[in-house]
C-alpha cells in the first residue's frame, strides 16, 4: 500500500550565532491512511522538530537541510510558502502542545474557526458560522453557541484542547499531528481527547502523528511506535512488539522508568543516567553510549545504522548483531495476552 506521507532520510539544520547544528538526523519513516504512528523519546531527542519540518513551520533559521518529506507525489520540503500554505491546515493539520498560547487570544473562539474554514473552503461566513459550531458540537461541546463567543482565557484547558482538535479536523485533513495533545490534562479528560481522536480517526479515515511522552498513551492509541533519542530513530516497531519485545537499550530504560500498579512502594523508581546530548556535542559512534548499560568499544567507535531485526522492526545498536549471532532478544518481554499491550500505570 502506497504510504500518505513518508521521510526519507530527513536531516533539519538551523542556523545559530556560531555555526550550523542539526538537531534531527537520519529520520526515515513511511505512515499510511488510517494508521497511527506514535513519536516517543525524551525532551530534546527531536519529536517536535521532526513534526515541525513536516508542517513547514521550521522559521527562518531553520531548514530540512538533506532528505526528502513525500506527500502526496510532493516533496514538502521544497514548496514555497504560499504551496506550503494550501496543504498546512487543509490536507495536514496539527494541534499544538499549549493550546492557550497556540489561540490568539484577543479573538473569539468563533472568528478564529470561522477563518480556519473559509481559508481553505470557499463558504460564505454564514455557513462557515455553521460548521464551526457542528465541529464543536462533534468533539463534545454541548454549547456551542455560547463557546462561539468566548475568548481563549475564559476555557478550561481541556475545552481549548477539543476547541484544537474541532479547528485541526475542520477540513477533514489526511493527516493530524498531534504534538502532546494530553499534557497538564487531568486523566479524565485525558481519555476524553484520546477517545475523541480515535473516533475521528474512524469517522473519517485520518492518518494520526502522535507525538508523546506517555507510554500509556501510545499503548492506547498507536499501530506502530517510533522511538526517538538525540535527533535519531533509535527503534521504529509494531505497538506490540515493542511493548512485548523491545530491542534497544534506551526503549527499555523508557518502559523501565515508568511506575507500575502493584509495584513495591518502598523500591525506587528505575531513571535513565545522565541526560540527551546536545546537538552541537554529539559523540563519536552511538549516541546512546554514555548513558547505556550494555556499552561495548565498537559502540565508542562506529556509529550503528538503523538495523533490520525482522518482521518491521528496525533497531539502531550494535546489540542486535550480537544477539542474532547467539540465537536471542535481548530484551524480550511477556505478551499481555490482550487485544491492546497492558497500560503501564
Amino acid at each position: 500500500m502506497q504510504p500518505i506521507l513518508e521521510l526519507q532520510n530527513v536531516q533539519v539544520s538551523f542556523r545559530t550565532e556560531r555555526d550550523i547544528i542539526a538537531p534531527v538526523e537520519n529520520v526515515e519513516f513511511c505512515l499510511h491512511k488510517g494508521e497511527t504512528i506514535a513519536i516517543v523519546g525524551e525532551s530534546g531527542s527531536g519529536k517536535s522538530v521532526t513534526t515541525l519540518s513536516i508542517m513547514g513551520l521550521l522559521g527562518k533559521y531553520g531548514k530540512v537541510s538533506r532528505g526528502s518529506i513525500m506527500f502526496n507525489g510532493l516533496d514538502l520540503s521544497q514548496l514555497s510558502a504560499k504551496a506550503m500554505n494550501q496543504i498546512r491546515g487543509n490536507e495536514i493539520s496539527m494541534i499544538f502542545q499549549e493550546p492557550m498560547s497556540a489561540l490568539n487570544p484577543v479573538l473569539t473562539i468563533g472568528h478564529q474557526l470561522v477563518e480556519q474554514i473559509r481559508k481553505h473552503k470557499k463558504l460564505s461566513k454564514k455557513e462557515a458560522l455553521g460548521e464551526a459550531e457542528q465541529m464543536l458540537r462533534k468533539v463534545g461541546i454541548a454549547r456551542s453557541a455560547s463557546v462561539m463567543r468566548e475568548y481563549p482565557y475564559a476555557l478550561s484547558g481541556g475545552m481549548l484542547q477539543r476547541v484544537m482538535i474541532a479547528m485541526a479536523m475542520s477540513c477533514n485533513p489526511r493527516i493530524l499531528i498531534a504534538d502532546e495533545p494530553t499534557t497538564a490534562l487531568d486523566v479524565t479528560i485525558q481519555a476524553q481527547i484520546l477517545r475523541l481522536m480515535k473516533q475521528l480517526r474512524q469517522e473519517l479515515g485520518t492518518s494520526i502523528l502522535l507525538i508523546t511522552h506517555d507510554m500509556n498513551v501510545v499503548a492506547e492509541m498507536a499501530d506502530r511506535v517510533i522511538v526517538m533519542y538525540a535527533g535519531e530513530i533509535v527503534e521504529e516497531a509494531d505497538v506490540f512488539q515493542l511493548f512485548d519485545h523491545h530491542r534497544h537499550p534506551y526503549t527499555q530504560g523508557l518502559l523501565e522508568c515508568i511506575p507500575h500498579i502493584g509495584a513495591d512502594p518502598q523500591k525506587r523508581l528505575a531513571a535513565i543516567p545522565g541526560t540527551v546530548p546536545l546537538p552541537q556535542h554529539m559523540p563519536e559512534g552511538c549516541r546512546f553510549q554514555a548513558r547505556c548499560p550494555y556499552v561495548m568499544e565498537r559502540c565508542r567507535a562506529e556509529h550503528p545504522p538503523l538495523l533490520d531485526a525482522g518482521a518491521g522492526h528496525k533497531v539502531r545498536c550494535w546489540l542486535i548483531e550480537q544477539q542474532e549471532e547467539e540465537g536471542g532478544h535481548g530484551n524480550d518481554r511477556q505478551a499481555s495476552g490482550s487485544g491492546r499491550p497492558a497500560t503501564l500505570a
